[in-house]
């Protein structure tokens, strides 16, 4: 039996009316989900979302700390327990969950984006440390780290599975490092309460995270890679308290 003319154009426009249906329920399905996930993404990440508001109240508190270490002189062991105590406690924690970027230059946390070498060099310079932002962050990442630390203070661990860098890294201690990867930057934390690689992330979930050593895939992936070990250097130590602001 043969179709009429009109049958078969309603047939036509039926198919493209479904067809058009499906696409148009695909896009807001996708859209409500990338909606969820940027609105809960900081959970990826196990780490609170900060109210980015107190953040100059937390860099102002952190200048009161070095004025009264600088007055009374203190010894290089309490430089560097203040110094690991700040940057984890009154800055890090404003920056987790941030949008990373490869061209993000934010200088507040959570607004806009950031790239991994301005991560580092931002947070530097929040905590009070001397650095040029943009320049080190732009540079070659051994380069920044040289400019940051003795040469003492510098490792070479590149070729080396994961185990076997967190080994390695041991070796030289508990404390805070800056890591220049193939194309990556960011810190290493070694503590009593776990080793975490503390960067902006140019892989999933694409934000600033703190995440286990041994289970970062940057890391992982990464054939080269040099450390300085920054919370133990003294004269790193020596600048940031003699430095007066953290902007």
């Amino acid at each position: 039996m043969k179709v009429s003319g009109n049958g078969k154009e309603k047939k036509k426009k039926k198919i493209k009316l479904t067809l058009f249906a499906r696409v148009l329920l695909f896009i807001i399905l996708f859209s409500v989900a990338f909606l969820i996930w940027n609105k809960f993404r900081f959970l990826l990440n196990n780490q609170p979302v900060l109210d980015n508001k107190n953040y100059p109240l937390e860099l102002d508190s952190i200048n009161i700390v070095k004025k009264k270490l600088y007055k009374k002189r203190a010894g290089k062991a309490e430089l560097e327990k203040n110094f690991l105590h700040l940057i984890n406690k009154k800055v890090f924690p404003y920056w987790y969950g941030t949008k990373w970027d490869f061209n993000g230059t934010t200088e507040t946390p959570n607004e806009g984006r950031i790239a991994c070498g301005y991560f580092v060099t931002t947070v530097l310079r929040d905590m009070g440390v001397p650095i040029k932002r943009s320049r080190m962050a732009q540079c070659p990442s051994e380069e920044m780290i040289r400019s940051l630390v003795s040469k003492k203070n510098v490792h070479h661990l590149s070729g080396l599975d994961i185990n076997e860098f967190e080994a390695k890294l041991k070796q030289f201690g508990n404390g805070l490092y800056v890591i220049g990867l193939d194309k990556h930057t960011g810190f290493i934390l070694l503590s009593s309460d776990g080793n975490y690689f503390i960067h902006s992330s140019g892989m999933y979930p694409f934000q600033v995270v703190k995440e286990p050593l041994v289970k970062s895939n940057v890391l992982i992936k990464s054939n080269y890679r040099v450390v300085g070990k920054i919370s133990s250097d003294e004269i790193f130590l020596r600048k940031w308290v003699r430095n007066r602001s953290t902007q």
